[in-house]
């Protein structure tokens, strides 16, 4: 597995010496765009850390006119930031649940998709849809419809409104999609306001147990400790054990 970390801004002195594996940088807005672009970073070879990307927030999940209008433009504007920073993985919010987004602007939303993953394959970007509220079913006809589109497990955001967290069945259904994972903790919830990120082994997340399943589809891919900067490092040591407790 290659362990990284969230960056929403320009902080550290050097991205390279953290002692992760790689960093999934936010590319939120228009401001942050010009961030980036202008920063200069780019992912180098042979250096051995990386950059990857996590496009902008969704606004209204069933507003069509924004999705055309603001959300469409801004992921085509975030792929090009993207490519010429030479990062090769996008994340993107688009809520696909049918119990929240109605079907007309549900079917507006594979439209999109098609068209932001066709313009990613034309400009070397992979597209991953990181699951919100989506119920296994919804992602696997999701996916059915955009088979290019790639998947971002977010283990916590799965362990909401649910008993058993989602992870299960989504690495189960769709474990070839996924070519990244996001680690977070909970104590589980009904909605979105009970997603605290907290850090790993803080929450009730069965880590072991979605480590084991990733394992047993192949993946040893990245994973980002979508926690707070303070508690990256130790997220980072704990992930580690439960990988030694998974291989058990």
């Amino acid at each position: 597995m290659l362990y990284g970390y969230p960056l929403k801004y320009l902080g550290e002195t050097s991205l390279r010496k953290t002692g992760f594996d790689f960093c999934e940088i936010t590319i939120a807005n228009g401001s942050a765009r010009r961030i980036w672009w202008e920063s200069g970073l780019i992912n180098r070879s042979p250096s051995s850390f990386f950059l990857i990307a996590h496009g902008p927030l969704e606004d209204d999940p069933n507003d069509a006119g924004y999705l055309w209008n603001r959300y469409f433009p801004g992921l085509f504007a975030t792929v090009d930031t993207a490519r010429r920073m030479l990062i090769r993985s996008l994340t993107i919010h688009l809520l696909m649940d049918p119990r929240i987004v109605n079907s007309v602007v549900l079917f507006e939303k594979r439209i999109v998709l098609e068209k932001i993953v066709e313009y990613g394959i034309e400009n070397s970007v992979d597209i991953n849809l990181e699951n919100l509220s989506e119920n296994p079913e919804d992602l696997d006809a999701v996916f059915h419809e955009v088979p290019s589109l790639g998947l971002t497990l977010d283990v916590g955001h799965a362990n909401l409104d649910s008993p058993v967290n989602k992870s299960f069945e989504i690495i189960e259904r769709l474990g070839k999609m996924i070519r990244h994972v996001h680690f977070h903790d909970n104590f589980g919830g009904p909605s979105k306001n009970h997603d605290l990120h907290l850090p790993i082994g803080d929450g009730v997340v069965d880590f072991v147990g979605v480590m084991r399943t990733l394992r047993s589809i192949g993946y040893d891919g990245t994973i980002t400790m979508e926690v707070k900067p303070q508690f990256q490092e130790l997220s980072r040591i704990r992930i580690e054990e439960i990988v030694r407790e998974s291989e058990g």
